[in-house]
Formats: structure tokens, sequence, C-alpha cells
């Protein structure tokens, strides 16, 4: 131990001991849930079940049924060659894999089963994750104190520990397991390693460099773009640049090198797509989900720096002090500042990009967190400045004050007072400081969002706060908007003197089909949709569905089946079907689309008429800020 950083390491030891207290002390009744479940699937269906493209369903189902992993199997999609291909990238599961290995040879002397998903993996997995994050902590302090005295090391490292919703993200509910904080102590090593490379030029650190930047890429491939770091380093004008090149050519064998690497940690994402899919490049994520995904040109900055349903600055108010720390540490270390700015700049308009920019249930915006361990040297700057003012008392009772504040709202958060999808400003201020559940009524003042849990149920107090905002219908009678006309029918008709007939021959009515932006200018509508059926006899049941859904770009997403069953169908009588569909708020386009259509796969007669969508928007649209 070095004397002179005391205070920083005794500081490092007692985030130890809080952080492993906590993550072993509360863990969760199922680590494998929903997100991770995912992530995790690929070492037990390889090397458990020698089923990695789901062969075998009812494995998953006796999964489900015994651990209850998730409500429904969303982690894995089928793909076009009947395969499973799995929705998360594998980079977890190859960082999961020493202690799911070391797990599955003691567990065999336990009593539980070793099934891959058992108790013992679980904690496994959990405690392994543990120790990745410790790992980050502990080379995070290497780096702060490269370059900063004693306590500002120290203060920067509890700030960012504890400061931030990293600390929530690594110490509940299993949130260690997740991607971003594991992601995080790879960006630690990503930076430490560059510095050390640049200092020293050995072998050993290139290759923990690019082995770090290839495990975070295949973790989640945006964050390709950890890359920038060793490259921009050192670069603070056109001479360095020129210098840098220079550089890069002198040592271009351990360049190569480096590149390979990252390629050969790439070729297992790569391979097993090609075993599963057929293709070596495909995107799984966006096929299973086609309402969410990376629009560049579409960007949400506003909302995830400034708003209250995530905003950066509002749950985590203490990162301020970075961005002020920019301006030290453009003046005191511009070979840090180039590297880290150029990252920080990309990095955030990419995670502003992502169409459902709150990142779902989740305390703040999680997928900032990785870029915390680049950010500890500009806060680091910024807290060395404040021991050197005037107002230092001033300065560091607000950061205490922010430290504070975010240790009580994880705890808020944990205790499910503070809402993982849909703040609203009213919200956040009629529970600020709260330490009781929150009221029905203080419910009512959360946003309207797409993961709102329970059935989609347009409410007495609905009707009050919504308005008719438009409206469309499909009666047949006119051949305009008629693509199948050969099928209509003038004998048997609800309204007017026509209906549509479906059958085997004709098995989707025609539809209706509306752009969001021509429906309303409101964050979120209800769809108000209906039709009348009829039928000289009983369709099978759930062979015909009146359907409710979205679509980007001609791909279906959120899709709604009402079946026709005997509960809302008779023979020889006009049926109406009707449903409500809430839209949801995380639209990559306006241009989206939402379309109502019957589909009839049984082999009954079923007559179409009267499709009906009316949208119902909000009198009082809820800001997000």
């Amino acid at each position: 131990m070095k004397p002179h950083y005391k205070i920083t390491n005794y500081c490092f030891y007692f985030l130890v001991l809080l952080v492993s207290a906590i993550v072993i002390g509360l863990t969760p009744k199922n680590v494998f849930g929903f997100d991770i479940f995912g992530y995790y699937m690929y070492l037990p269906l390889t090397f458990k079940y020698n089923d990695v493209t789901i062969q075998n369903y009812e494995i998953i189902n006796h999964i489900l049924n015994t651990y209850h992993n998730s409500e429904t199997f969303y982690q894995a999609i089928k793909w076009s060659n009947n395969n499973w291909v799995m929705r998360y990238p594998i980079g977890l599961s190859v960082l999961y894999a020493p202690f799911y290995f070391i797990v599955d040879v003691f567990v065999k002397f336990t009593n539980y089963p070793a099934d891959g998903f058992s108790k013992p993996y679980q904690l496994s997995i959990l405690y392994g994750c543990l120790c990745y994050s410790l790992t980050g902590l502990y080379f995070l302090k290497k780096i702060l104190t490269f370059f900063f005295s004693d306590r500002v090391a120290a203060l920067s490292l509890l700030s960012i520990t504890l400061g931030t919703n990293y600390f929530f993200h690594v110490c509940f509910h299993a949130q260690g397991a997740m991607s971003h904080n594991i992601l995080f102590a790879l960006y630690v090593l990503v930076l430490y390693f560059a510095i050390k490379w640049h200092q020293t030029h050995l072998l050993k650190h290139i290759i923990s460099l690019s082995l770090s930047c290839g495990l975070a890429a295949l973790c989640r491939p945006t964050e390709i773009i950890c890359v920038l770091i060793p490259f921009f380093f050192g670069i603070t004008n056109w001479q360095s640049f020129k210098n840098k090149l220079v550089l890069l050519k002198k040592y271009k064998g351990q360049v190569i090198l480096f590149c390979f690497l990252i390629l050969c940690i790439a070729f297992i994402q790569l391979s097993y797509w090609k075993y599963a899919s057929g293709k070596f490049i495909i995107n799984p994520y966006g096929a299973s989900n086609a309402g969410e995904g990376l629009e560049l040109f579409n960007t949400h900055l506003l909302e995830v720096l400034f708003s209250f349903r995530k905003g950066w600055f509002i749950y985590t108010p203490l990162l301020l002090f970075a961005l002020v720390g920019f301006k030290e540490l453009y003046k005191s270390n511009r070979v840090l500042f180039t590297p880290i700015y150029i990252y920080i700049v990309i990095n955030l308009y990419i995670v502003a990009s992502w169409s459902c920019w709150w990142y779902g249930a989740c305390f703040g915006v999680r997928a900032l967190i990785p870029s915390y361990a680049v950010l500890s040297i500009p806060l680091a700057y910024s807290i060395q400045a404040i021991f050197q003012s005037k107002l230092k008392i001033i300065y560091f009772l607000i950061l205490f004050l922010c430290i504070s504040l975010n240790l009580f709202q994880s705890w808020q958060i944990n205790k499910g007072i503070l809402d993982t999808t849909n703040m609203s400003r009213a919200y956040y201020f009629s529970t600020f400081l709260q330490t009781t559940a929150p009221t029905f009524e203080q419910k009512k003042l959360l946003l309207k969002g797409k993961f709102e849990s329970g059935e989609e149920l347009f409410t007495k107090q609905d009707s009050l706060t919504h308005t008719l905002g438009f409206s469309a219908n499909l009666d047949f009678e006119t051949n305009t908007n008629i693509t199948q006309l050969n099928y209509l029918n003038d004998t048997v008709f609800h309204g007017g003197k026509k209906s549509q007939i479906t059958s085997a021959l004709n098995p989707v009515s025609d539809s209706i089909e509306v752009q969001y932006n021509n429906i309303t200018t409101k964050r979120y509508t209800w769809i108000k949709a209906s039709v009348w059926l009829y039928s000289k006899e009983t369709p099978t049941p759930l062979k015909a569905n009146f359907i409710v859904e979205m679509t980007h770009k001609g791909y279906i997403f959120k899709q709604k089946l009402i079946p026709l069953t005997a509960h809302n169908f008779k023979q020889n009588v006009w049926n109406k079907l009707q449903v409500y569909y809430l839209v949801p708020d995380d639209l990559r386009s306006k241009k989206d689309k939402i379309r109502i259509r019957f589909q009839n796969k049984s082999k009954a007669t079923i007559y179409v008429d009267d499709l009906l969508l009316q949208s119902y928007e909000p009198i009082n649209d809820k800001s997000v800020f």
C-alpha cells in the first residue's frame, strides 16, 4: 500500500464491503429473470442440454414452469429455418462462463438439481459478476491515483460509486448481472490499459487492451466505439495526430494483433449466428421487435438529459460536476481530454438515438453507466478544482447532497416508491423524499407507457381525460381503399349493402391502416377498434382473430389478437368485437402505422363489415419533462 494513498485505499475497502454486503444480503429470489435469462441461456443450452437452437421446446417450458424466469419467452426468436435464435448478444455468457463451469462441478455434491438454473447456479453467476464489479472499482482506483492526490482520488471513487445510478444497478435486484456494470468494469480496463500501453508500449498491455475492447463489443455491439479511447489517446493537435500515426506504424505488429484479437472475439458471436440462422450477420433483436431500435436521425437528447422520466441530470445530478470538469481536464491534461471528449459525445448521441430512450425498467439512464468509467476523470478534475476554490464548502455541500439524494432514491426505487418506467414531473415531486408506499392518487400522476403491467383497460377515468381525435371506418360500400373486390358480398351485410367474405380462399380482410402522425400529435393515444362479424358456421377456436397492430417499415410490432370464441361469437347473428389498444410511446418514427384487420384461418366462411378505428388522445398530454 502506498502510504500517500491511504485514504483512497480505505475508501476502496469500504466500497468492497458495502457493495458485497448488499449484493449478498439482498439476493433476489430469482437471479435469472427476464433479460438476464436471455443473456445466460447460451451456457446451459449449449453445455447442459446440447440444444442451443432449441429443437426441443419442452426444455424451455420446463425451465419457465419451474423457475418462472419470465412471463413469456421473449428472449429468443424463431428464425426462418425453424431454429430459435437468442435476441441478446453472447458476450455476457462468455463472461459468465467461468462461474458456470465452477458451480456445475460442485452442484453435483448438493441436493440442488444440476439443471443450470437452480440456486447454486444463480448465486455463482451473481457473485461472479460482483467480482467483475469490484475488479472495475479496483482498476478505477488505480487510474485515479495515476493523476490525482489521495483525497481527490478517494472522493472521486466514492462519488462515482455512491453518487450515481451505478450504485443501484450494481447492488439491487440482481442488476449486477446485467450488462451495464460489467461494461463499466470493461471500460475501466480499456482506459487503464490504454494509459499503460502509451506509457510502456508493452505487448501484454496491447493484448489486455484488445481483450477489453473485444469483450465490451461482444456484450453490446455499439460499444465498439470504445476503440476511440486508445486511438485518440495523446492527440492534442495536428502535429500530435501525425505523431500518433508514426507511433502506430512503429508498433504495427502490435496494432495488427490488437485488431486480430478483436475480430477473433467478434467471431464468437458471428459463428453462433451462422450456426443458428445460417447467416454470419443478422439482427435478432430487431427482428423480434421491429418497433424498437437505433434511429440515428431521430434522437431524444433532451429527454435523455433532462426529462423526469429518466433524465440523466435529474436522477444523477452529481455528474454535472463531471461536465464542469471538462474545462479543467482541457487545461490540465489534453492527452486525456481528446479521447474522453470524443467518446462521450458519440456515446451520448448513440444512447439518445435508441427509440426506447428510457431503456425500460431501471433507475435513471442505465445505458450511460459504462461511460462513468471515463467520466470519472473529468469528475476528479472538477473535485480537484473544488479543493482549491474559496467556495469549496458550498461545492462540497452540494456534492454531499447529490450523493445523499442518489442513495435515498436508490432506496426509494428498491422499495417501489419511485417507478422504474413511467415517472412524470408531478409524480417525482409528489414522492420526493417520501418513505411510504405511493397512494392510488399518486399513481394516477404516472405517465401512460409501454410497460404498464396488466391488461390494457380504458377506464372510466380515462374516458374523462381523453377525447376523440380521429376516426376512420371501412364499410365496404365503395371500392375506395378495398383491394379484394372479388370477395365483396351484397346479400349478407351489417350496415349499408355490402360486406367482405373471409374464408380459406381469402383469409385476411381489407384493413384500416393509418400513420401515427396523421392520427395525433400527442405523445401517446388510445385506439378503440371494432369490427362486425357474421357466420352460419362455428369458427374453429383460436383460428380466427381480430388484429390490432403497429408496423415499422412493413415489420409488425405490438400485435394484439382478439380470438373468436364461444363467449364473443354466436352463429347466424352479427357479432361486434371491440378492443382498446394503448399505442406504445417509444415509436421509432411518427410515420409508424396503426393497422386493424380480421384474419380467418378457420374452415368457416365469415362475413366482415364496418371496421372502425378511433383514436382517443389525452386532453392534457403529460410531458416527460
